[in-house]
């Protein structure tokens, strides 16, 4: 029985494959969107146990997302996914209620840990 869900947010198609492929394969079940904006729409519709989000997207970034997602107080744990190591973004990323920063290049390993952590 599936009973996890996770919302995979990221403008590259190979991040998005390879999370919702192995995260699948694990036993959650996997939603992807390519932006913000389809993000929010599939958040409208279904409640999601983890949100992981890319940080930088084309129109909508992940700072903005994460903000949106506070607002509407949709019920999910934020992981922010981010080629970028600004120490500055990934705590305004922390502060703004994401649980846990993964900088890519990532392995699987790091994913299922960070979420063992924070998913019932």
């Amino acid at each position: 029985m599936i009973s996890k869900r996770i919302l995979i947010v990221d403008d590259e198609e190979g991040y998005r494959k390879v999370l919702s492929n192995s995260l699948s394969d694990i036993g959650y079940e996997t939603t992807v969107a390519t932006c913000g904006f389809e993000a929010l729409q599939a958040m409208k519709k279904v409640n999601y146990t983890a949100v992981l989000l890319d940080m930088k997207m084309p129109g909508m970034d992940g700072i903005e997302l994460l903000e949106q997602i506070q607002k509407a107080h949709y019920p999910c744990n934020i992981i922010i996914i981010t080629a970028y190591t600004c120490e500055d973004m990934a705590r305004k990323a922390i502060c703004k209620g994401a649980k846990k920063v993964i900088r890519k290049p990532f392995s699987m390993d790091d994913i299922k840990l960070c979420l063992n952590e924070i998913v019932d």
